[in-house]
Order: C-alpha cells, then sequence, then structure tokens
C-alpha cells in the first residue's frame, strides 16, 4: 500500500478504535454500576457488538486483514445513516414541541451529528472504495 494510504489507514483506526473502545469502557460501567436498568440493558445489548468491533479494527489495521475493509465499511455507512436519522428525528421534535427552542442548542447539536455522521460516511466511502481497487492486489484476502 502507498504511504498516504497507510497514513490515511493508520488515522481511520486510532479515530475508530479510541471511540470504540471508549464506548466498549461505558458498556462496561454501566454494566458494572446498574443504577439505572435501562442503562444495564443498554451496556449488556452494546457490549458484545462494539467489543468486535474494535477487534475488527485492530485485525484490519495492525495484522492487515485487508478483506475486512468492506464489512467495516458497511458498518461505518450504516453508522452514518443512524445519526443522521437522529439528528432528523431530534430537531423534528424539539421543532415540534411547545418549549421554545434554544438556537445555540440546536447548532451545537446538529454540528456534533453531523460531523460524527460525515466521518463515518466518508471513511465507510472510502473503506468500501480501497476495497474494491485493492481486490486484485490481495489474492489470498490479506
Amino acid at each position: 500500500m502507498p504511504s498516504a494510504t497507510r497514513l490515511l489507514d493508520t488515522l481511520c483506526f486510532v479515530i475508530n478504535f479510541a471511540f470504540a473502545t471508549l464506548f466498549f469502557m461505558a458498556c462496561v460501567i454501566s454494566i458494572g454500576a446498574a443504577d439505572n436498568p435501562f442503562a444495564f440493558i443498554g451496556g449488556f445489548l452494546f457490549v458484545l457488538p462494539v467489543a468486535c468491533y474494535a477487534i475488527a479494527e485492530w485485525l484490519c489495521w495492525y495484522r492487515r486483514r485487508y478483506w475486512l475493509f468492506r464489512p467495516l465499511g458497511i458498518l461505518n455507512l450504516l453508522l452514518a445513516a443512524f445519526f443522521v436519522f437522529g439528528l432528523v428525528t431530534n430537531v423534528g421534535e424539539a421543532f415540534i414541541a411547545e418549549d421554545p427552542i434554544d438556537p445555540l442548542f440546536l447548532l451545537f447539536f446538529g454540528l456534533g451529528f453531523a460531523v460524527v455522521a460525515g466521518y463515518l460516511a466518508w471513511c465507510g466511502w472510502r473503506r468500501i472504495h480501497t476495497s474494491a481497487t485493492s481486490s486484485d492486489a490481495i489474492p489470498d484476502g490479506g
């Protein structure tokens, strides 16, 4: 792989792995603390998928299992769609609500969700595009 592509892969790995690890720790803490039954259930349902995602990121980057580019890219695109759905529904509910809307809240909330969705969409598109162009270069899948 060219060095620019490896640098982008490293950047994607660092960001995705760091957030997956933080989310995994939050799930474990919510399971261990068990102050709220909904937090316990949420942590219990997300701990295994988040751990699998972090392991897949590590395998893809460190072990150079390039066949994981496409599944991780699809997952990134699905997560981007989830964030866009969350943004649209929450902003829509805020506009429908009878209470006044704080424009600064909408700006930060919308910007935060848009940045995360944009990053995940870019990462997913890049991984799917990279896996399509480099599948001939890796005959045994990694």
